[in-house]
């Protein structure tokens, strides 16, 4: 289907954050608490047993290389088997009502190991027992969990006497999401210094904002900047190469350090698009493992270190090296968004997730002196955070940090049409989410119509789900608006138009869709259908509403460096054998900026019929397919307009146009959107919207009509025929409308 702007239910806005939490009656995403896709993890202990139990606070001892096996403390794992799917192709619902599409971890699979529901019980030490706790978080793109994770941290310290109890956030909390995008990271930086945070690590998005704006960011942190491979960073006088911590029984007979090294991916994919002079303000970002070795050294030979936590920010493939290569008993890492707790090697990995949801509470003990240094006791778990109060002064805080967005929140670019509804980008590396399929659409329809040419000049649109970044949940009925637009989709975005085989393109999608989340997850607009095949593994049967052709040349836009970058192994092995397929940098298009200029054509046609119905003109604009009217009076238009009466329509009358004529929720601070219906009205590019501009529009109208067919996949629905829709689907009635009925 082609989306066109118009005819979804009535709308309804409300007060949202980054992540939803507060809501009322002014629409966007859900105000109740989110529930969250849980992902796959502690995949070899799962092939291993099907139910079993973990002991408390086990250890125990590989005598192969002096590594210990560490266990979860107090929780149960077991492995089930799925219920078999719900019927359908790639619109399949998991037990949090998230939209799933086929392929990946089955829907309903529980991860292997989960604590939700379980709060953190900390116990005060013995005399002799020398303790150390760690709090860890990673990749927050929301300020929405801290006045919980504050409290957590609290509670910890209170009731953990003779414990050193220290905090962290493994890197990814300056981008990318909405609030830093407009703030550059301040509303962040308060928060974290707030708690107060004690250690932070770099993480690839870090570079995405302003170099000069971060590296004051690092020299205003209270806590510890730790950063142990990138030493040439310009604000490196205000970071520390490693960090010892002492940890002392209440008694004073029991001594212990424990050194922590933080590395960051230096994968150059993370880092091929940033101009010169590069990421980090052109920082060397040196081999996360030759640092581990060279800062292990150190901290055991001259640090003299009981233990040593590598800090890591890496894909938990390059963490299995880790585990791999050396004999740390634990490893506290990020990048990844979801929750991973799993041993390899005789090393334990724990990924927190995202967004403070979670957090790993990581306790190491040694009982007594006479411990020796290699074997304490390591029990771990991860402890939901928001089971905590929220701290009432920082949550307040954090709340007005979000008033930056109340322009952006008041501007409405569209209406969703139901199919889409509820609107949700949770997941979105993991299935097709609905956000992911709406944004794919709306660009495939705004790339047709852009060009003036016929319906399907572009095939499909696929975007990798790392580009639908927004993870959050929406209200049904309400509007997407330029907030939407801005916390799901960086600015800087660019896409390109390809040729490709229709085998290949169900090869590419159905690769992303077979196995573990992964960044690039295929999202894709609505005229593509997956269903799972016979051999168990999704197939594209559909492209373009039709049944996919193998053998047909499609039109497909997308990243085009997401073709060569392995996350599909299909595309990469052909596009790079064929790069002369790939558009120009030239050639690319900027998405936000397309679907701005989508957005601003629709609007002026709808101003358009709206002059006609205001000033009563004999029109027709309920065809399909053109446009008719007998009566059309550019200066009456203009009047109507021009509040102001000089001649010239201007960017702020537009706006109270959209407001006025369209009922368009608008914010005066905000004129992005009212800027480009000015520049579409502007048919002659003077940069003033007058007489002239109008008399183009009553002559050229229809044929705009007939160009770029205007009209809605979804009509417009009456408010008594959506209430009696949702009354029968409410009583589980299936229902007709009015209209289907005659």
């Amino acid at each position: 289907m082609t989306i066109d702007e118009e005819g979804t239910p009535a709308r309804t806005r409300s007060k949202r954050r980054a992540t939803a939490t507060v809501g009322d009656s002014r629409g966007g995403r859900s105000g109740a608490r989110r529930e969250r896709h849980l992902f796959f993890s502690f995949l070899v202990a799962l092939c291993c047993v099907g139910v079993f139990r973990l002991s408390s606070t086990t250890t125990t001892t590989n005598s192969n290389d002096g590594r210990f096996f560490l266990f979860v403390q107090s929780f149960s794992v077991k492995a089930t088997a799925p219920p078999p799917p719900p019927n359908g192709n790639n619109n399949n619902i998991n037990k949090v009502g998230k939209v799933r599409g086929s392929g990946g971890r089955a829907p309903y699979t529980p991860d292997s190991i989960t604590t939700a529901g379980e709060v953190w019980e900390a116990s005060r030490t013995d005399p002799q027992e020398a303790r150390l706790i760690v709090l860890q978080v990673t990749d927050v793109y929301t300020l929405e969990n801290f006045a919980h994770f504050k409290t957590l941290l609290e509670e910890t310290r209170a009731n953990s006497d003779g414990a050193r109890v220290v905090c962290m956030l493994t890197g990814d909390f300056l981008s990318p999401y909405l609030l830093s995008s407009v703030d550059r990271g301040a509303g962040m930086m308060r928060a974290l210094n707030r708690l107060p945070l004690d250690y932070l690590t770099w993480g690839n998005h870090e570079a995405d904002i302003d170099h000069r704006t971060v590296c004051n960011h690092v020299r205003n942190f209270r806590g510890k900047w730790l950063n142990s491979n990138m030493l040439d960073h310009d604000a490196m006088d205000a970071q520390q190469e490693y960090e010892v911590i002492e940890v002392c029984s209440a008694d004073g007979s029991n001594k212990r350090k424990v050194g922590l090294i933080a590395v960051l991916s230096n994968d150059e994919k993370l880092y091929e698009s940033f101009d010169d002079p590069g990421a980090f303000g052109g920082a060397t970002i040196t081999d996360p493992w030759e640092a581990l070795a060279k800062y292990k050294k150190i901290l055991e030979e001259d640090e003299g270190c009981d233990l040593i936590i590598p800090l890591q920010h890496l894909y938990v493939p390059d963490d299995h090296r880790t585990c791999r290569e050396f004999d740390f008993p634990v490893i506290l890492s990020g990048h990844d968004h979801h929750r991973v707790d799993e041993v390899v090697e005789g090393t334990r990995l724990l990924k927190p997730g995202m967004n403070a949801e979670y957090a790993t509470v990581l306790e190491i003990s040694w009982p007594t002196a006479d411990v020796p240094s290699k074997q304490p006791k390591i029990p771990a778990k991860f402890v939901r955070c928001d089971d905590y109060p929220a701290d009432p002064v920082l949550a307040e805080e954090n709340e007005r940090a979000y008033d930056a967005l109340i322009p952006l929140r008041n501007t409405e670019l569209a209406r969703v049409p139901p199919t889409f509804e509820p609107l949700s980008s949770n997941g979105s590396r993991e299935s097709v989410c609905t956000m992911g399929m709406y944004i794919c659409t709306l660009l495939r329809s705004a790339m047709n119509a852009a060009r003036g040419k016929r319906r399907q000049q572009v095939d499909a649109v696929l975007l990798m789900g790392g580009n639908i970044r927004g993870n959050a949940d929406y209200e049904k009925e309400t509007f997407f608006s330029l907030e939407a637009l801005e916390a799901e989709i960086k600015s800087d975005e660019v896409v390109g138009l390809v040729p490709m085989p229709g085998w290949l393109l169900s090869d590419g999608v159905a690769a992303t869709h077979a196995g573990d989340p992964i960044p690039g997850w295929m999202q894709y607009d609505s005229g593509i259908e997956e269903e799972i095949g016979s051999d168990g593994k999704p197939v594209v049967t559909h492209v373009n509403g039709e049944p996919i052709d193998r053998d047909r040349i499609y039109r497909v836009v997308t990243k085009v460096p997401d073709l060569t970058n392995g996350q599909s192994p299909p595309w990469t092995e052909y596009y790079s054998a064929h790069p002369e397929l790939l558009p120009p940098k030239g050639a690319y298009v900027n998405i936000q900026s397309e679907l701005m200029s989508y957005f601003a054509r629709n609007l002026w046609r709808k101003l358009w019929e709206a002059l006609s119905i205001e000033l009563a003109e004999n029109c027709n604009f309920m065809d399909m397919e053109q446009w008719d009217c007998e009566e059309c009076d550019p200066e009456k238009r203009l009047a109507a307009l021009d509040l102001d009466g000089d001649g010239v329509v201007t960017v702020e009358e537009m706006q109270q146009g959209l407001k006025d004529l369209l009922g368009y929720a608008v914010d005066t601070r905000e004129m992005t959107l009212a800027q480009f219906v000015h520049d579409f009205a502007d048919v002659d590019g003077d940069g003033a919207v007058t007489l002239e501009d109008f008399a183009a529009f009553c002559t050229e109208m229809a044929e705009l009509y007939a160009k770029d067919q205007w009209r809605l996949a979804h009509p417009r629905m009456a408010a008594a025929e959506r209430q009696q829709i949702s009354t029968a689907e409410a009583l589980g009635v299936k229902q007709k409308t009015t209209s289907s009925a005659q």
